[in-house]
């Protein structure tokens, strides 16, 4: 079960990522919408598991692997 502390950084790290990857598609990518649809945070918090969603699909490998 999640902690509300979890839920509270997991919140933070959404909001922060996706302004950081709106600014990224902006700047580079025009057409590209990339939105963090979900994170998931380790009960230690030193870990984060971000689920992105991109459009459109077909640059959607070269687009994961620079977030990455």
């Amino acid at each position: 079960m999640e902690t509300n502390r979890q839920k509270k950084i997991a919140g933070v790290l959404q909001k922060d990522l996706a302004d950081v990857l709106q600014h990224a598609a902006q700047d580079g990518m025009k057409g590209v919408i990339i939105s963090v649809s979900k994170v998931n945070v380790t009960s230690d918090l030193s870990q984060a598991k971000v689920y992105l969603s991109i459009f459109p699909q077909i640059n959607r490998d070269l687009i994961l692997r620079g977030v990455k």
